[in-house]
Parts: C-alpha cells; structure tokens; sequence
C-alpha cells in the first residue's frame, strides 16, 4: 500500500509541478523565461569572448564566442524538467520540514551547477570536436545529468531510511 502511495502521489506531484513549469513558460513566450536567461548569463559568464544575444519572437538565446554563433539556449536547457522529476520524488518520498528546509535549496543549487557545467562542457565538444556534439548533447550529457538527480534521490532516501540494505 505504501509503494502505491508513493507513486500516485509522485504522479500528482509530477503533472501539478509540470503543469506550474507550463504555465510558467507560457507566461514569457515568446520570449525566453528569467530562468533560461539565467542558464545562459551563468554560461556567458564563464567563457572567454562569449556574448548572448535574444532572437526576438522565438523563446530561444543565441551564444556567440568570439563573435561566432555557437549555441542556442532554449527553455529545455535550463534544467527544470529535471529538477521537477527530483522535486515530485522529494514530495513523494517525505520527509522532515528541516530536511526538506535544507534539501531542497542545496538540490536546486547542485542541479543548477551541473546543468552549467553540462552546458559549458557541451560549448567545448561542439569547439573542439563539432562531429561528436549531436551524441553528447542527446545523449551523454543528459544521461549523466539525470544520474546526478538520481544520485540525489538515492541521497535523499538513505537520509530517510533508518537501514539500508541491499537485496
């Protein structure tokens, strides 16, 4: 009965948090929402000779580097789809308020870097070896983004978990 619980009320807390993420897009298009702004001035922030620049009328950032195009940020590059999967787990997997109250700051944050770094790291495959940035940006580089959320998850239940066993 437990396990049921918890995965209805991840489901509701997935489709409520997804549903909020939606509207909160819908609300900024067609331009790009605060938190991709965000992803994108972090990212231009760490790279020597990168500018971004707006394309009115589309939700998307263009990243040049020494006055290339390189990438485009997009909503989808911001991280949040993830951190909702992580939030509807924390909310399904309860918790203390204190644990919560440290958590989910500490989560946000960690998920935030990592995104960065994934991007940035994408910056430097598509300068470097162009032919191999179709594979890490659908591939590698999200798998590795969604083991880090995982390995929050697995965090998150081992602070909750009073024995830890494996089968």
């Amino acid at each position: 009965m437990a396990a049921l619980q918890f995965i209805l009320t991840f489901l509701a807390s997935y489709i409520c948090l997804q549903l909020g993420y939606t509207l909160y897009l819908q609300y900024y298009q067609p331009s790009i929402d605060p938190v991709s702004y965000y992803t994108a001035k972090a990212l231009v922030s760490l790279i020597e000779g990168a500018e971004m620049q707006e394309i009115i009328g589309k939700a998307k950032l263009q990243i040049a580097i020494n006055g290339m195009p390189t990438i485009n940020i997009l909503e989808a590059c911001n991280g949040i789809s993830i951190g909702i999967s992580v939030g509807a787990f924390l909310i399904a997997y309860r918790g203390t308020l204190k644990a919560y109250l440290w958590v989910v700051p500490s989560s946000i944050i960690a998920l935030f870097a990592a995104n960065i770094f994934r991007i940035f790291s994408l910056v430097m495959v598509k300068q470097q070896a162009p032919s191999y940035f179709p594979f890490f940006h659908e591939y590698l580089f999200p798998a590795a983004l969604y083991l880090f959320a995982f390995a929050i998850m697995v965090a998150w239940v081992k602070l909750h978990t009073k024995s830890y066993h494996i089968v």
